[in-house]
């Protein structure tokens, strides 16, 4: 029985068209959270719908609305608990690594799964990888684990989800991998020169950092730069790295565009992978065919 048909009989049709038909939900079998978006003219039957989630999945412990989108130098959301647990924590197992999270506290979600492991899949044994705005460590953990890279470096500078990466990197007994407390602009000037890979998944303002990337990123080097945006402004993003690798006498060259996850109408959560300064072959990024984007 999916959740609409455990609500049919206790919302109008009208209701039922603006019911929600997917949400995500972190954790494990045993406890999970659900996150759920609800537009405003249902909100008052939100602990309705509350109640279905948690009818058609046992695990989930607490039902959370998003109230706000990511917003704060910690890039955390408002969300109002309808209906469950007060504690949040949950374990999550996610590309065979185990990740304590809680994201009340500090973001991360289970619909990046998919592309966190394509980044695994790039990365080569021995490579350094910087990741900037780590949170609690899902990316980090990840390639540590799987990849098989001599280090793994996160900077995050909320305290709080800083404190779930280090607990994480514990837990999967990791001895490659350092969390680093701190803003990106600052603490990323102590590994200049020193990466092979640096990954930016913050979408909302990573292009901005483009050029603490560069700098840490050795000659050949390659980053993994997220953002949203149309189709109509993809060459816009290109000209701003561009215009950061030009400030620093670099040149960057542009091998794969992908499209992670919808954002909008008409808006994707988008991933631009360029090499700085010299051109590999495409076996070193773990590139399978040349997108047509590019």
């Amino acid at each position: 029985m999916t959740i609409k048909e455990i609500l049919k009989e206790k919302l109008t049709e009208s209701e039922m068209k603006k019911a929600p038909s997917s949400f995500e939900i972190i954790g494990n079998k045993e406890k999970s959270v659900a996150i759920v978006e609800i537009e405003h003219v249902l909100k008052p039957k939100a602990a309705l719908i509350a109640e279905a989630i948690m009818k058609k999945h046992r695990n989930v412990k607490t039902v959370l609305l998003k109230d706000s989108p990511r917003q704060g130098e910690f890039r955390t959301r408002s969300y109002r608990r309808i209906k469950g647990e007060k504690n949040t924590e949950v374990l999550h197992v996610e590309n065979g690594c185990r990740l304590l999270v809680d994201p009340v506290s500090s973001y991360f979600s289970s619909r990046e799964g998919t592309e966190r492991d394509r980044i695994v899949r790039k990365v080569k044994p021995g490579e350094t990888v910087m990741v900037f705005f780590a949170g609690a460590g899902p990316f980090a953990v990840e390639i540590a684990k799987k990849a098989r890279p001599t280090k793994v470096v996160g900077i995050e500078i909320n305290p709080a989800a800083v404190d779930y990466f280090v607990k994480n990197i514990r837990m999967n007994k990791l001895q490659n991998t350092e969390a680093v407390l701190g803003d990106v602009a600052e603490r990323a000037k102590e590994f200049h020169g020193q990466c092979d890979r640096v990954i930016m998944p913050l979408p909302e303002r990573a292009v901005e950092y483009t050029a603490d990337a560069l700098k840490c990123l050795k000659p050949g080097g390659v980053c993994h730069l997220y953002f949203f945006a149309s189709d109509e402004q993809i060459q816009e993003v290109k000209k701003k790295i561009k215009s950061a690798a030009r400030e620093q006498k670099r040149k960057v060259t542009f091998i794969h565009l992908q499209r992670v996850l919808p954002y909008g109408p008409r808006i994707w959560k988008y991933r631009i992978d360029f090499i700085a300064d010299m051109r590999v072959s495409a076996k070193r990024i773990g590139r399978r065919k040349k997108d047509p984007k590019n």
